[in-house]
């Protein structure tokens, strides 16, 4: 079982947060490749080209993506996210998110705090776990077909 630990370094915060951010997009959005055909089989969307049935749910991942690179990822735009989710890819986004907060709790147990987290081989574990995840890992490949085939991406 993990446990809380001090923070024994409070500048780490920061830094940590936008790693997890990063990984986290990384996960969710930036591994989003083409596609060659749509789920259905038919011609996947053009690169570059918006579905304009989309635009607002596509806008809002490019958001996200954008706001993971900065000094601190932004909770609120995840969630919308999930929001704005088309019924084709809402439980996708859900499971990426899941493991997203999941992976977010760990870190908040210990404040953030690398070196703590280091020092105790259960939380690598517990991350590896969430990372390598096949339901994440299922949802994440239907969700990078649809921002291909949808979202120009």
């Amino acid at each position: 079982m993990l446990t809380r630990r001090a923070n024994r370094h409070a500048g780490t915060v920061p830094a940590v947060r936008r790693s997890l951010s990063v990984a986290v997009v990384a996960v969710l959005l930036v591994s989003c490749g083409s596609s060659g055909s749509a789920p259905d089989g038919t011609a996947a969307g053009t690169p570059g080209t918006v579905n304009p049935e989309y635009a607002d749910f596509c806008l809002t991942a490019q958001e996200l993506n954008a706001e993971s690179t900065a000094t601190h990822g932004n909770d609120p735009t995840a969630m919308k996210l999930f929001d704005e989710a088309p019924l084709q890819v809402k439980s996708d986004v859900k499971a990426m998110l899941d493991g997203m907060l999941a992976m977010d709790a760990i870190y908040a147990d210990y404040k953030y705090n690398l070196a703590e987290m280091k020092a105790v081989p259960e939380v690598a574990e517990s991350l590896d776990k969430i990372a390598n995840d096949g339901v994440i890992a299922q949802a994440s490949a239907r969700f990078r077909s649809f921002m291909s085939d949808n979202c120009g991406v």
